[in-house]
């Protein structure tokens, strides 16, 4: 009698965790997200509503949490049962095991969006480090493959995601998405950078790489500190490949919530030459290409 009491007891333990409404999720938490973080007021609900999932892919892999948002936009509109023509799936629309990535899930299972959204944070991690910190380069390997990034899809991808990026930090930090800002998005590390990829509402998105004339870029800065980390390595290795976004308005730094101003705009010396510039002419001595 005494044992058959207590394996009633154990039965009813047992099916008292399984229907208490404090259930573990099946997907398993690997790290908590920062209780402060949030994303920008930019996104509508489509986006918005995976805020808890890209919280915490984002904190895992040192993404800016805007940054895997407006990709998730311009890959799906927030549809996890996405599926574009090349067969890639979900929220982030990752290459599935099927099209020939074995490492991977099956379509089927990354139409799920907490497996969608790792593994596609995962894939633009590595590409970022393999890019050594050019986010615009990276967007295009992410869109194409490295051997497509000189083409004029994947670079056009690129574009719409840095352009909405940026609008979403600058909402943000309380600015207007069409306002007159100008942001920079380059390497943190300065040994590291071989391009600044600039733009803005009034601004179109212009190149400028590390070559041989020395020049003034106005409205434009990599000091001090960034408006925004795009990416930080947060296991400390590749730290060379830390991504910031600068947000300049009425020559000053925009940092913060409430869009607070920093110390006053120190627009850095960008050598500019024929390979890596794109955008307008000026009287400064940009070449476009």
């Amino acid at each position: 009698m005494h044992r058959k009491r207590w394996g009633m007891i154990a039965v009813l333990v047992a099916m008292a965790t399984l229907l208490s409404p404090h259930l573990v999720a099946a997907h398993p938490t690997t790290q908590t997200p920062d209780p402060d973080a949030s994303l920008s007021p930019y996104w509508g609900p489509a986006v918005q509503r995976w805020e808890p999932i890209i919280l915490e892919y984002a904190q895992q892999r040192g993404l800016d949490p805007d940054l895997i948002a407006a990709l998730i936009w311009k890959e799906s509109r927030g549809q996890p049962d996405a599926r574009g023509p090349a067969g890639a799936v979900g929220l982030m629309m990752v290459m599935p095991k099927e099209a020939g990535f074995s490492w991977r899930p099956t379509a089927e299972a990354l139409e799920e969006p907490w497996r969608n959204v790792f593994w596609g944070a995962r894939a633009l991690s590595i590409v970022i480090r393999q890019s050594n910190g050019d986010l615009y380069h990276a967007l295009a390997a992410y869109n194409g493959g490295w051997e497509q990034t000189h083409l004029r899809g994947p670079r056009r991808y690129a574009a719409d995601i840095l352009d909405t990026y940026a609008r979403a930090v600058a909402v943000r930090c309380g600015l207007p998405a069409e306002g007159h800002w100008i942001a920079t998005i380059a390497p943190v590390d300065r040994r590291a950078r071989s391009a600044l990829t600039v733009l803005g509402p009034q601004w179109p998105l212009t190149r400028y790489s590390a070559r041989p004339v020395d020049v003034h870029i106005p409205g434009v800065t990599t000091e001090p500190l960034p408006t925004a980390m795009a990416f930080f390595p947060p296991d400390g290795q590749d730290l060379d490949s830390r991504v910031g976004l600068w947000i300049v308005m009425d020559g000053r730094i925009i940092h913060g919530p409430q869009g607070q101003e920093a110390s006053p705009l120190d627009p850095p010396f960008v050598r500019t030459g024929p390979s890596e510039v794109w955008g307008p002419p000026s009287e400064r001595g940009w070449r476009e290409v």
